[in-house]
């Protein structure tokens, strides 16, 4: 697909397109009280933020699947901050299932629970997710270089994203076409692609026109969406 700015200036989002600041965005430190300060501040729709936890259960943001006690920060920490912004939802971005439950307790505790997400979600832990927690989640999932341009794969694909009890899909933007996200538009499901920091990625999400796009460059990504004849909250 070669991505113009007329082809930019043609499309329309979908409605309820939303834009979410990757852990990191603004150049500020991954998985940092830093970031999530600036992330509120804006602009975007959802701040995303890796979650895993210590040896001990207590939940924290770190890309890591097993830190120790000592690394990484207080979940609880980062959402005392985003309780304070009501417009603002979270992208939690699972890197392990041990202790899920305490992710819900702490949603609950700072009436969060209906404005949060899982992302990093393979199929294998599917049953994990939702025999231990109530957070909703998008599946993962890649997809290959025929598979994305097969209607009828995609459509396969959606419908088992479906029975899983999906949101949608969370994919890498080079991983999809215009086929899949109306394969999963047609079942009822969304589409979240990650993470478009480069103008050229930017115009290219753009141009496919998913539900969500996620971007260390917020900002950046709306100031492409103003060359768009689009409408979006």
């Amino acid at each position: 697909m070669k991505e113009t700015y007329r082809q930019l200036a043609e499309i329309t989002l979908p409605d309820g397109f939303t834009v979410t600041a990757h852990s990191g965005a603004f150049d500020t430190p991954d998985n940092s009280l830093a970031f999530v300060r600036r992330a509120v501040e804006g602009p975007c729709d959802i701040i995303e933020m890796d979650v895993t936890f210590r040896p001990s259960g207590a939940p924290v943001i770190i890309h890591a699947d097993a830190p120790t006690e000592a690394e990484g920060v207080p979940l609880e920490e980062a959402l005392s901050l985003i309780a304070a912004h009501p417009a603002l939802k979270m992208n939690l971005d699972l890197k392990s299932t041990e202790n899920l439950p305490a992710v819900d307790a702490l949603l609950a505790e700072y009436g969060l629970a209906s404005r949060a997400f899982y992302t990093g979600v393979g199929e294998s832990w599917v049953d994990t997710v939702r025999k231990n927690s109530a957070v909703p989640y998008y599946v993962n999932v890649g997809f290959s270089y025929a598979l994305k341009r097969s209607p009828r794969g995609a459509d396969e694909i959606a419908k088992k994203l479906r029975a899983l009890g999906a949101l949608g899909l969370n994919t890498h933007y080079n991983d999809v076409s215009p086929t899949v996200i109306r394969a999963m538009r047609e079942n009822g499901l969304l589409t979240s692609l990650w993470t478009a920091n480069t103008p050229r990625a930017m115009r290219r999400c753009l141009i496919l026109c998913p539900d969500n796009v996620t971007t260390r460059h917020p900002d950046r990504l709306y100031q492409m969406m103003e060359k768009t004849d689009n409408r979006y909250q």
